[in-house]
């Protein structure tokens, strides 16, 4: 199963990077939505999340897809 590596930014990006072993890259596009929407749910008033996103990578450190918080609104 793929490795997915996943990083938050804010138009700057984080060094935190957590991993997943997903099936596919829907899977790890399913897993960003995920993510962004519970941050925005868990933190509505703390931030204005516009500008951030989830980035992905592959095992190879290859970006793969980018989940900007603006789609899951």
């Amino acid at each position: 199963m793929p490795r997915y590596y996943f990083s938050l930014s804010d138009g700057r990006p984080f060094k935190d990077v957590d991993w997943l072993d997903l099936p596919d890259l829907e899977a790890a596009r399913d897993e960003a939505m995920g993510l962004a929407r519970d941050l925005i749910r868990l933190k509505p008033n703390r931030r204005d999340w516009s500008s951030w996103s989830v980035r992905v990578t592959d095992e190879d450190k290859h970006s793969v897809l980018e989940v900007r918080f603006s789609e899951t609104f």
